[in-house]
C-alpha cells in the first residue's frame, strides 16, 4: 500500500466499478455481493485532539514546479489555529525538524538555511508547539547552530537518554576529576513532559537515535523510564514520540502505559493509517508537512483499549477488500462457490461506519491535505515573503564575485540563447514563448532569483565551466533554461556550423537533475520529449 494516495483512490473506484458490474447474466447486481458503502456518522466534538507532524524536514514551502504541491507553514499555521479554535489540542512533532537533508543549497547555503529554521522555529512557537522530538539531520549544520536553535525553541526537545558531545570529549589531557554536572550541563536532552489540556494530564516523551553527532543511550530502557515517571506523576495519557527503527519503536508500544506512538524517520511521503501495535497506537504524519495528522479522542481518561472509530480505517478495510476480491474473482475465473470469496464478500458487506461506543476510550484519526487551496495564515506569509527578499538580497552581494569555473582550452563555451535565433528563428520564436524560455521570471517574481537550491534550474550552464552562477549570468544571457541546457555550450557550432559539434538528441538525464520527483512530479522523458518536437524544433518548418 506504499503508492500514491490519490492513485490509490483512483483503483479503488475502477475496482468498485468493475465490482458492480460482475452482476448476473441478465445484467442485475447482487446488492450483497458489491454493498454501497454505508453513510458515514457524524461524531461529536472530541475532549482533546492531538496534532501530529514527522519529519518537516525544515520545509517552510513547497517546490511550486510541482502539479500539486502540498505543503507549506502558512498554511499549516492556519488549519492548526481553526482545528485549535473546535477543540482542545496538544500540538507535537517528531522526526528531522529544523533541518532537511544539504539539498541543492549545498555547503554555501549555511546562512540561509539558518534563517529558515529560524523562521520555522518562531513560527512554531506562535502555534504554540507542546514539544517534538529531534531527529540526526538537526545537528547537521554543527552543535553550535543546534543549541541556539533549540534555545529559540519554546517548546521542548525530548531525546530519553541522547545527549549532545561535550567540549572536552575530544580532548585525552582532560582532567578527569572535573565537576561531571557542569560537564554535563545543557549536554543532556530533558526525557519528558507534562501538559495540561482540557484538565487533562497528556504525558509526552521522545526517544531518537540522533545519528553520530550525539551520544545515544539504549532507547528502549530510557523509554521505559521516561513512562513509569510519567505515570507516577499522573499522567492520564503518554504519548511517545520517537525517531527509531520500525522493530524500535514496536517496542516502544508494547511497553505497559503507551497510548500512542508518533513514528518518524522512514522519509515516507504517503500519510498512514493508525495501526494498534502492542499497548500502543502508532501514527504517521508524511513528510515536510505535506499533511498533518488529527487524532480526537473521546473519554481519554476511561480505563481500557482505545476503540479505533476512524472512518479512515473503515476505508482503508474495504479498499483492501475490494482489491482482494477482485484480484481473487480475477483468478478464479468464474468461480463464485469459493470458500474464501465468499469470506471476503461477507467481510465487505459486513462493514460498517464506525460509531462511538457508549463508554470506554476512543479515538478518530484523519490525514488533512495541506493542498494548494488550503487557506494562507495572512502574518506567516507575510514573515516568508520577508526572509525571501532577505536572503536574496544577502545572497546578491555574498556571492557577487562568484564565477563559474574555466573552460578548458580547446572546449566549447556558453553564448546564450539569442545568439541561435539568426539560423534558427522558427526555433527561437517557439522557445521564447516556452515555459523553459520564461523560467527565470518565476523566480524574479518572487525574489528567489538568487536563491542557491532555486536558480540552478532556472538558468543555462549552471555552476558549469563558462556558463552561469548564482549571480553571474553574462549579463542575461544565460538566464533561463535556454538552447544550451539540451545542446551543450554553443560557441564552437556558431564559428562552424554543423552537426558533429553540437547536442542534437539530449538524453533523460540531461532533464533529470531538475525534472524530478521533487520538483516535477509528473514528468516522463519521452512523454515530455515529444512536446519539445514542433516546426523548425525537431521537425520540418510548415509541418504539423
Amino acid at each position: 500500500m506504499g503508492s500514491h494516495p490519490r492513485l490509490r483512490w483512483l483503483v479503488f473506484a475502477l475496482l468498485c466499478t468493475a465490482l458492480v458490474a460482475c452482476g448476473d447474466d441478465d445484467g442485475s447486481t447482487d446488492d450483497d455481493e458489491t454493498p454501497e458503502p454505508p453513510a458515514r456518522v457524524e461524531l461529536p466534538t472530541p475532549d482533546l485532539r492531538l496534532l501530529v507532524l514527522t519529519d518537516l524536514d525544515g520545509t517552510l514551502e513547497p517546490c511550486g514546479c510541482t502539479s500539486r504541491p502540498l505543503g507549506g507553514i502558512d498554511r499549516l499555521a492556519s488549519r492548526v489555529r481553526a482545528l485549535r479554535d473546535e477543540a482542545p489540542s496538544v500540538f507535537v512533532a517528531a522526526g528531522d525538524l529544523f533541518l532537511g537533508h544539504e539539498g541543492h543549497a549545498g555547503p554555501d547555503g549555511k546562512a540561509q538555511e539558518v534563517w529558515r529554521a529560524e523562521t520555522l522555529t518562531t513560527v512554531l512557537n506562535e502555534l504554540g508547539m507542546a514539544a517534538a522530538a529531534p531527529g540526526p539531520r538537526d545537528l547537521r549544520l554543527g552543535l553550535e547552530t543546534f543549541g541556539a536553535l533549540r534555545e529559540r525553541a519554546e517548546f521542548p526537545l525530548l531525546a530519553a537518554g541522547s545527549a549532545l558531545p561535550s567540549d572536552s570529549d575530544s580532548d585525552s589531557d582532560s582532567d578527569s576529576d572535573s565537576d561531571s554536572d557542569s560537564d554535563s550541563e545543557g549536554r543532556g536532552f530533558e526525557g519528558h513532559r507534562i501538559v495540561e489540556a482540557a484538565g487533562l494530564k497528556v504525558g509526552l516523551f521522545g526517544v531518537s537515535d540522533l545519528g553520530r553527532a550525539a551520544e545515544n543511550g539504549d532507547p528502549m530502557e530510557a523509554a521505559r523510564a521516561q513512562v513509569a515517571a510519567l505515570r507516577e506523576a499522573g499522567a492520564q495519557i503518554v504519548v511517545a514520540l520517537t525517531r527509531l527503527d520500525r522493530r524500535q519503536l514496536r517496542e516502544v508500544a508494547r511497553i505497559e502505559g503507551v497510548d500512542f506512538v508518533v513514528r518518524a524517520g522512514f522519509d515516507q511521503e504517503e500519510v498512514l493509517a493508525p495501526t494498534a501495535a502492542g499497548n500502543g497506537v502508532l501514527l504517521h504524519a508524511g513528510r515536510q508537512g505535506q499533511h498533518l495528522l488529527v487524532v480526537d479522542l473521546y473519554r481519554p481518561a476511561s480505563e481500557g483499549e482505545w476503540t479505533d472509530v476512524s472512518q479512515w480505517t473503515v476505508d482503508e478495510a474495504r479498499q483492501q477488500l475490494t482489491e482482494d476480491i477482485a484480484e481473487l474473482r480475477e483468478r478464479l475465473d468464474g468461480d463464485e462457490e469459493n470458500p474464501r470469496l465468499t469470506a471476503l464478500e461477507a467481510e465487505l458487506a459486513a462493514l460498517r461506519a464506525p460509531e462511538l461506543p457508549e463508554s470506554g476510550r476512543a479515538y478518530s484519526a484523519r490525514a488533512v491535505d495541506l493542498d494548494p487551496d488550503a487557506e494562507r495564515d495572512p502574518s506567516v506569509r507575510q514573515r516568508l515573503e520577508r526572509l525571501d527578499v532577505r536572503i536574496n538580497d544577502h545572497n546578491r552581494e555574498a556571492y557577487a564575485d562568484r564565477a563559474p569555473p574555466p573552460v578548458a582550452e580547446g572546449q566549447p563555451t556558453f553564448v546564450g540563447s539569442a545568439r541561435c535565433q539568426s539560423c534558427h528563428m522558427p526555433a527561437f520564436q517557439w522557445w521564447s514563448g516556452h515555459p523553459h524560455g520564461n523560467a527565470y521570471e518565476t523566480l524574479t517574481s518572487r525574489h528567489k532569483e538568487f536563491h542557491l537550491e532555486c536558480v540552478g534550474c532556472h538558468v543555462t550552464g549552471y555552476e558549469l565551466p563558462g556558463g552561469s552562477t548564482v549571480t553571474h549570468n553574462m549579463n542575461g544571457a544565460l538566464v533561463n533554461v535556454g538552447c544550451e541546457t539540451c545542446h551543450g555550450p554553443g560557441s564552437q557550432h556558431i564559428a562552424a556550423p554543423g552537426s558533429h559539434n553540437i547536442r542534437r538528441d539530449p538524453n533523460e538525464r540531461l532533464c533529470t537533475g531538475c525534472h524530478n520527483e521533487e520538483h516535477s512530479d509528473l514528468f516522463e522523458f519521452d512523454a515530455y520529449r515529444a512536446t519539445l518536437l514542433v516546426p523548425g524544433h525537431g521537425r520540418p518548418e510548415g509541418s504539423r
